[in-house]
């Protein structure tokens, strides 16, 4: 009966021994690497979540669905992050997701937005631009809810803070940049761009670039406009050369003195230059470049959506051009984020 006692004794320390140093597997490796949000095609709710770790040099897909058992929802189109959470901007459903980037399991969801396309946060609030809503939707970050909204007078896509105001472009149809002072909420003025302001960056300087695709249907040459963010007034453009150019993603490095955009493959342009490129840095041959970033150490990243249909691919190459790696992502990949330096 001891006997039996002692192997029972030492069987169940085993038992508890294991239970406390197993630990459960990650979705993704910690360290450097970013995350992409595939949007998945339009109404079928088949938006996901991948991270690229630059450390293994492998991308991780559908972490938001493996983590939670249940999908993310209809065309995740952006995603901000303040501190360990992260804010998932899921377009078509009119939901944003809170998730802890660490495991990316879901920390709640607000839900009734109006076609809501970017966040930007700042202190304590968040601010969501709406493509049918002519309203800002404000948001608080901690409670994960809805706390009122700033009116700015048209839709608004790209979204960018400078000393304490909000640049906020009016893109489908639109030539505007909406100014708004976030302490008293009102509508200081608006700067009138080229048609259709896709994304926007600050410079080194406090100088705001906007990048205007000239519409959907090519109704004028699209063209890049530089803000005075004192002066509020446009004060130089940068033409592109026909109508038939289709820029986008218009970004910086983090010094914030060189600018990235997609055009026929990726191009740069120092901040001081007077003119656009003529060729681009990156060639896009066959590929269909859809996505762009640049990381604070450089490396730049662009996602391939291929047909719109597939699974796309993510394509990682160096300050230099040269293409490091390429992963199969999800379908139409799209806005990525850095969860740290690169």
């Amino acid at each position: 009966m001891k006997t039996l006692c002692k192997v029972f004794a030492l069987l169940t320390l085993t038992v508890v021994t294991a239970c406390e140093t197993i630990d459960e597997p990650s979705l993704f490796p910690e360290g450097e690497g970013f995350f992409i949000l595939n949007e998945g095609n339009y109404t079928q709710g088949n938006g996901s979540v991948s991270f690229y770790s630059a450390e293994t040099g492998n991308i991780y897909n559908n972490l938001f669905s493996t983590s939670n058992q249940r999908a993310l929802g209809d065309i995740p189109s952006f995603m901000a992050v303040d501190g360990n959470r992260g804010f998932i901007v899921v377009n078509n459903s009119g939901t944003i997701e809170a998730v802890d980037i660490r495991t990316m399991e879901s920390l709640g969801t607000i839900t009734g937005l109006d076609s809501p396309r970017q966040m930007i946060i700042s202190g304590n609030e968040g601010y969501v631009s709406s493509l049918q809503s002519d309203r800002v939707t404000v948001i608080d970050p901690d409670r994960i809810e809805k706390t009122g909204w700033l009116d700015i007078g048209s839709t608004t896509e790209a979204m960018v803070i400078s000393g304490g105001r909000l640049f906020s472009a009016h893109w489908s149809g639109g030539n505007s940049i909406a100014v708004t002072d976030l302490a008293s909420g009102d509508l200081i003025t608006t700067v009138t761009v080229g048609l259709e302001p896709e994304s926007m960056v600050i410079d080194r300087n406090g100088k705001l670039w906007v990048l205007c695709t000239g519409g959907w249907m090519g109704e004028e040459i699209p063209r890049i406009v530089r803000i005075n963010t004192g002066s509020l007034e446009a004060e130089a453009e940068f033409l592109f050369r026909t109508v038939d150019d289709n820029p986008s993603s218009l970004t910086a490095n983090s010094a914030g003195d060189t600018l990235y955009y997609l055009d026929e493959g990726v191009r740069r342009i120092s901040i001081t230059a007077d003119a656009l490129p003529d060729a681009a840095f990156i060639p896009a041959g066959e590929r269909l470049f859809y996505r762009l970033m640049v990381t604070p150490g450089g490396m730049i990243a662009v996602t391939d959506a291929i047909d719109y249909q597939q699974k796309g691919d993510l394509l990682v190459y160096s300050s230099r051009g040269e293409l490091l790696d390429t992963e199969q992502a999800g379908i139409i990949p799209g806005f990525m984020l850095c969860r740290h330096d690169l």
